[in-house]
């Protein structure tokens, strides 16, 4: 029996990009945070993005991620869904997805 392949990081993109395009409610976004934690630190320009949703969040509402995180075992939807926008969305890493494919709904 031959084992599968691992999917490539392009095909892994292209996957989550088909995911992460039809949606649209905040409900989710937060999901899809929750459920493809991976999605958001593939590749170096996501991590760096995710960095600075982070930096971002927590200056605009003064929430140390860590402490909340450490304190509810999660991030706050808040942060989930503007992580979301800047690193799925309005990223570099899905931005030949976005245009190749555009959005599903």
């Amino acid at each position: 029996m031959a084992s599968m392949a691992k999917p490539t990081q392009k095909r892994k993109l292209q996957n989550y990009w088909k995911l992460a395009s039809v949606c649209k409610e905040t409900e989710d976004k937060i999901n899809f945070f929750d459920l493809y934690q991976e999605a958001f630190e593939l590749m170096p320009e996501s991590q760096e993005e995710l960095k600075n949703a982070r930096i971002y969040f927590q200056q605009e509402w003064g929430i140390d991620l860590e402490e909340y995180e450490k304190k509810n075992a999660d991030y706050p939807n808040k942060f989930k869904v503007i992580a979301f926008n800047s690193c799925i969305l309005n990223g570099v890493a899905y931005s030949e997805f976005k245009d190749l494919y555009g959005f599903y709904y």
